[in-house]
């Protein structure tokens, strides 16, 4: 009975010796894998910093373009603004010169020659 007893545990412990080798070989495989997977999170990590520091001094740049483009649209619109209302004081000048004067009004009704009108273009 006692060879019976010593031929169990023996296969039992080999058994279970193989069984923690394999357990063993697995968690290791486990924790390269995981450790090549964080390696690989970890570049990503500072490639997407990178990037987002790029971003913004890409968006630092547009918006001191936007800015600065304000700033001309504004005094483009300053400056249209005057001319339209020179152009318009000059026509109501004109409109009261035409009721006015006789001499303004003969000229007025005149044609324009064509090599000036060209000019006036």
């Amino acid at each position: 009975m006692g060879s019976i007893f010593s031929w169990l545990f023996d296969n039992i412990s080999s058994a279970l010796i193989a069984a923690l080798l394999i357990a063993c070989l697995a968690l290791a495989s486990l924790y390269k894998c995981t450790r090549d997977e964080r390696d690989v999170a970890l570049q990503n990590a500072a490639i997407a910093i990178e990037t987002n520091k790029a971003n913004k001094e890409t968006i630092g740049t547009l918006e001191t373009e936007i800015v600065k483009r304000d700033e001309l649209a504004a005094a483009w619109q300053e400056e249209l603004a005057k001319e339209r209302k020179a152009r318009d004081d000059a026509r109501r000048e004109l409109n009261a010169l035409l009721e006015q004067n006789e001499s303004v009004r003969d000229w007025g009704s005149e044609r324009v020659p064509d090599d000036v009108w060209g000019l006036l273009k």
